[in-house]
């Protein structure tokens, strides 16, 4: 495994200098390191260029790539190891993003006070996502679609996609915002950083309609694309619950199609199939069916 991330450190990072301060070690232990692997290939898999450094010989070009997938399988088992035996412990670790309804947080939070296991933690969809990958995590709630593959998501709820415009706006007159009346407005996102693959279902949305979005700046949070939109900076597509923290200088309309939706689900690792991370998320579903059912 050592022998392995170091031929990675070199390729990614294009020196043995630069590879030894990545992995925290001398430059010449990475060298031998590098020296071990190719001795036991019997080929060099770098070689020193004048203008690019120290880059893959076309026998590297074919091994790296086997020795990412390697590398990544050998983290899976340790990530899924070090999950199993916190589960074996009772220690449920999850993990929910505060940017989620107001009442599917409150069914979180009434999961987490009857599982006495469980160890809530408060973060972002995307930092959920990221603990759950590693293993930190055994489970999180969040905002979807989940682009990666090793996760297995579930929807638990789903609201209207929503137009926010500041109520000077020529729109804001509107009792309901066409999709044709974006075509290139000034928009503001709420996805792109934080959940890429809803910021991509909406732009796939409207472009199967022929109207092409012009996004001109990004937001982290709710509040903050409400105060771009206050600013006139653009209109923003969120939830109504969204938009709901900000009372003035902004309005909320519909938009004429409601197939457009924010869905919010529990995500788990593909490989974490533990017996309480899979009754955890069985219960999530049925304490969640009043949401399901209910008009938005």
């Amino acid at each position: 495994m050592d022998e392995q991330i170091a031929v990675l450190a070199v390729a990614d990072k294009g020196s043995f200098e630069a590879a030894g301060k990545y992995l925290g070690v001398g430059r010449s232990a990475v060298r031998k390191r590098v020296q071990s692997v190719e001795n036991e290939l019997a080929t060099s898999i770098f070689y020193s260029s004048r203008t690019r450094g120290i880059v893959p010989t076309e026998a590297g070009n074919l091994y790296l790539p086997q020795v990412r997938e390697s590398v990544r399988h050998a983290w899976l088992g340790v990530d899924r190891i070090r999950a199993f035996s916190q589960a074996q412990c009772g220690d449920l670790r999850v993990a929910y993003s505060t940017y989620l309804n107001t009442r599917l947080l409150k069914i979180i939070r009434r999961l987490a006070v009857r599982s006495t296991t469980v160890v809530r933690e408060s973060l972002s969809t995307r930092q959920a996502i990221s603990g759950v990958l590693r293993g930190n995590l055994h489970a999180g709630f969040g905002i979807l679609p989940i682009l990666e593959t090793d996760i297995a998501a579930r929807l638990l709820f789903e609201e209207p996609l929503m137009a926010c415009l500041p109520v000077a706006h020529r729109l804001a007159a509107k009792s309901t915002i066409q999709l044709e009346d974006l075509e290139n407005e000034p928009l503001v996102s709420l996805a792109r950083k934080e959940v890429p693959g809803k910021h991509g279902e909406i732009i796939r949305h409207f472009e199967s309609h022929g109207v092409a979005l012009n996004f001109v700046t990004d937001a982290y949070s709710p509040e903050e694309a409400l105060w771009l939109v206050t600013q006139g900076t653009g209109i923003s597509l969120m939830t109504k619950f969204s938009a709901s923290v900000c009372r003035y200088n902004v309005v909320v309309r519909p938009l004429s199609d409601r197939q457009l939706t924010v869905k919010s689900g529990i995500f788990t690792r593909r490989d974490h199939d533990h017996r309480l991370v899979h009754d955890f998320a069985e219960l999530a579903w049925t304490e969640t069916v009043g949401l399901r059912t209910a008009s938005p």
